[in-house]
């Protein structure tokens, strides 16, 4: 079983109402898109993720393992946002200041007036956002997030679309991690060259796998005489 999945089925508030959860995960992504105040986002980040942890059950260590990676990307994007750099002979400009200028080629590295500020209220919007869609995955099986999409009346296509990609998430991290399970058995990832060697086997068999998986699933489908409809309880 997927670890998210493990932890939606087991975490405190499983058995609350799934519309509740719903709402209140619906309005936490809301309230990050709108607000731009720092200390209100801050504070919301703190109340979702020691609500998430404390207040659902959800591991400390599974849960930051699982936000380091999108925290990652975010510092990446944020930093072209408030760094600003190119190529310019003149860099007097009103509101700007330049860490470093190469005199062969005039290419400068600075800081534009206001840029750490919007990168900032950026990056803690992104943050909020995710923190509360985790919020929803951990705390909401799927099976119950389909039962308030149908009582919502969405398209039975995006729902039918919601599940197969649930589920092929569900087998691409499965693939990957028996792949790479297997390979640090034996050592595959000892050294830098072992390494990269070893990346490169895991990302071909594993889109061999992902393939092998969708072509039995085809097959399964047209033993129960699949009509073109995923039929949904």
């Amino acid at each position: 079983m997927l670890i998210i999945d493990r932890f939606a089925y087991t975490n405190k508030f499983c058995n609350s109402s799934p519309y509740i959860k719903v709402i209140i995960s619906l309005s936490l992504i809301l309230l990050s898109v709108v607000s731009s105040n720092i200390y209100f986002l801050c504070f919301m980040i703190a109340g979702i993720i020691l609500t998430t942890i404390f207040g659902a059950g959800i591991p400390k260590k599974s849960y930051a393992k699982m936000i380091a990676a999108p925290i990652v990307y975010l510092s990446i994007s944020i930093f072209t946002v408030i760094f600003t750099f190119g190529f310019s002979d003149n860099l007097n400009i009103e509101g700007f200041i330049y860490f470093k200028q190469f005199q062969i080629l005039n290419f400068y590295i600075g800081l534009a007036e206001g840029a750490a500020k919007n990168g900032l209220t950026l990056g803690l919007r992104a943050l909020s956002g995710i923190a509360g869609m985790y919020f929803l995955i951990l705390t909401t099986p799927c099976s119950q997030q389909i039962k308030v999409m149908k009582k919502a009346k969405l398209p039975a296509v995006f729902i039918e679309l919601y599940t197969l990609t649930y589920r092929f998430i569900a087998i691409f991290f499965e693939e990957a991690v028996l792949i790479h399970t297997a390979q640090k058995i034996r050592f595959g990832y000892d050294g830098y060259k072992n390494s990269m060697n070893s990346l490169a086997v895991l990302i071909k068999i594993l889109f061999v796998r992902i393939m092998t998986r969708f072509n039995d699933m085809e097959s399964i489908l047209e033993l129960k005489h699949f009509d073109g409809n995923f039929y949904l309880d």
